[in-house]
């Protein structure tokens, strides 16, 4: 859905970081563990059942408030959102008719992407406090879980323009939908050479519910640069309960393993000088792929021991029961698989072998997806 931008300035919702928990007391997050095993699972359990009515509300496009300003990005959704949306710019295509000519093939090429990320704020209600107290409670579970340091600086609930991005560790900014403005150049070119060029720009709501993306820059002809943005986004908008569960959990492993993955594609880019910057980001989907194999293994192990944990069933207003279908989408191609992998292997000896050597469980990976 194509989405007007604007911006409305509200009082801002102070968010909630792990250090604001523990002086919170013995009612609040910080306080489930000082209480008895049963007692700690019925707060939860209560918790849990005012998030399941987050699958239930309404969908909503505003207020619309800037999450980050304009800046270079090449973001994937924003590019196939443009490619799949020029069929309907008739005056665009026109002008480019009357400039090359309809006798050839012409080819598309996005330059210079900028992307302005805006959101519409959860409100303020039981459940939307809820769903942060859990995302807070099951994020440090996985912490323990993977015997590693919390990296995130704060999980917030932003309801003003431009919240901050901490300045060390991971900012994660829950939100009731994530919109995506931008503004590009569109090069149409010709086998003989002909092109033009032509500026476009707008928005739209994001699919993503939530993202830890891959970013390839060019450093230097056949040198590329990785990164991943120190800041997430979790939207609630349109997710069935279990998958609100999930969410958490997914994007935290994406943090956690993509240092593995990211060093296996620096090396691979080392070895393999890709000619291209899109050769190069065809590498990196690939291992993405891989990734996002073993994040969805691992997050029914985790979901799995949670609520073992606390001896929770699902409420039954939940929506969804057991384990949740993949996406049809590309990046979830091995997702089977390596639910079947991790099972087999188990949590720890799955996350040692990625974490050691994410080409040996892509070996591994790859017996499945042959057999």
């Amino acid at each position: 859905m194509e989405c007007m931008e604007q911006t409305i300035a509200l009082a801002d919702g102070k968010g909630w970081s792990r250090r604001r928990f523990i002086g919170w007391g013995v009612m609040g997050l910080a306080g489930w563990l000082l209480l008895p095993g049963g007692a700690a699972a019925a707060v939860i359990e209560d918790d849990l059942a005012l998030v399941s009515h987050l699958a239930q509300m309404g969908e909503r496009e505003a207020p619309l408030m800037v999450l980050r300003d304009f800046e270079s990005d090449p973001d994937g959704e924003v590019s196939r959102h443009i490619r799949r949306t020029l069929r309907q710019r008739e005056a665009l295509l026109a002008a480019v008719r009357k400039k090359i000519g309809l006798e050839e093939k012409i080819d598309l090429s996005l330059e210079a992407i900028e992307v302005r990320l805006l959101f519409v704020p959860q409100l303020r209600q039981p459940s939307s406090a809820a769903y942060r107290r859990y995302c807070v409670d099951v994020t440090d579970f996985l912490f323990g879980m993977s015997h590693t340091d919390n990296f995130y600086s704060a999980i917030t609930s932003p309801r003003r323009d431009l919240p901050v991005i901490a300045s060390q560790g991971i900012s994660a900014f829950l939100v009731h939908r994530l919109a995506k403005g931008y503004r590009a150049i569109c090069r149409f070119r010709t086998a003989s050479g002909k092109h033009v060029k032509y500026r476009v720009s707008g928005s739209f709501f994001s699919n993503h519910l939530g993202a830890v993306d891959l970013e390839i820059e060019v450093l230097a002809e056949g040198s590329f640069g990785l990164r991943r943005r120190p800041f997430t986004v979790w939207q609630n908008n349109g997710a069935a309960f279990r998958t609100l569960m999930a969410v958490p959990v997914e994007e935290t492993l994406h943090y956690y393993l993509g240092t593995a993955t990211d060093r296996q594609i620096a090396k691979t880019l080392r070895h393999g000088e890709p000619e291209s910057l899109a050769a190069a980001q065809r590498l990196a989907s690939e291992w993405m792929a891989v990734e996002e194999s073993i994040v969805g293994g691992l997050v029914d192990r985790v979901l799995d021991r949670y609520c073992r944990r606390y001896q929770l069933a699902l409420p039954a207003n939940s929506g969804t029961h057991g384990e949740a279908p993949s996406p049809a989408l590309p990046q979830y191609r091995y997702r089977r698989q390596g639910r079947h992998l991790v099972h087999q292997l188990g949590f720890h000896d799955a996350v040692a072998m990625y974490m050691d050597d994410p080409s040996a469980f892509r070996k591994r990976l790859m017996l499945g997806v042959r057999a």
